[in-house]
């Protein structure tokens, strides 16, 4: 990036615009390039006033205009320079017309793209921010009502003390996307979890095998058999031979399409709180 603007850019990560706390931010290296957050905060306000209609207010494209923060032309200007004679001209053919701003106001629009640039680049900036928000007591009357959370869970059971095994985040996510491995070490292939879908074969000789769904299309069919470690195929001719399958997170994906905001919010506060 050649931009190069002098100030701390913790103040810039501080902004809403770009939607960080600074607060919660992680810390800066001393190769992050710099941005004033003064700057950015004006050309914020100028873009959403004359771009964001057709550029979205975060620059990321909107209702009739591409997003910026991959444009070629914003990534290789320099304090506003090559975006200060392309807006005077406009590109009438594609229906944008021409701007004329004072140049100082195409800097802070560039300085504000430059941001967002380095933000969308460097998603270790972002952090999940106020998931505690929901109420504890209406996340427990959902988990044992029109959840049916309780129907396979308990919170003396499976679930105790899970406030404490994991953060909020985590939490939530794990309480909507439950399969997939998140502790430590390398990643582990998906048929290898625990909660990894489970499948039963009938080949055309009545012989049955069973084990962990590794692969399913419509040519072949691929298991893993937990005791002997070993991965085994066969090919398929439309019903040939017969699967059965069984997902042991079933009731999480009927599930899924019916929770609101207020739910998971309410049942994250719920589960966070069982310490």
């Amino acid at each position: 990036m050649r931009v190069r603007l002098a100030c701390s850019i913790a103040a810039l990560l501080a902004l809403a615009t770009l939607g960080l706390s600074a607060q919660a931010r992680p810390p800066i290296t001393a190769t992050d390039p710099q941005f004033d957050p003064a700057a950015v905060e004006r050309g914020s306000a100028l873009f959403v006033g004359q771009c964001g209609f057709c550029h979205g207010s975060n620059a990321r494209g909107g209702s009739s205009g591409p997003g910026l923060t991959r444009s070629a032309l914003v990534q290789d200007d320099e304090g506003g320079k090559q975006l200060v004679a392309f807006l005077r001209t406009g590109r009438p053919d594609k229906g944008m017309p021409a701007f004329q701003l004072a140049p100082d106001q195409v800097g802070d629009i560039a300085t504000f793209l430059h941001a967002a640039i380095f933000l969308n680049a460097n998603r270790r900036l972002y952090q999940v921010l106020d998931i505690l928000t929901g109420d504890p007591k209406a996340g427990e009357a959902y988990f044992a009502g029109a959840g049916k959370c309780a129907t396979c869970h308990s919170p003396t059971s499976d679930l105790k003390g899970v406030g404490a095994k994991y953060d909020a985040v985590t939490l939530q996510g794990r309480i909507l996307m439950p399969r997939g491995g998140r502790g430590a070490g390398p990643p582990q292939p998906a048929y290898l979890d625990k909660n990894a879908i489970k499948a039963s074969i009938t080949l055309p000789s009545r012989q049955t095998i069973s084990g962990v769904l590794v692969r399913l299309t419509d040519f072949d069919v691929t298991l893993y058999d937990p005791p002997t470690g070993q991965v085994r195929s066969w090919f398929r001719n439309g019903d040939v031979p017969k699967i059965e399958l069984a997902d042991p997170l079933q009731a999480h994906l009927d599930r899924l399409p019916g929770w609101t905001d207020s739910d998971m919010h309410n049942v994250t506060a719920y589960l966070a709180g069982l310490k």
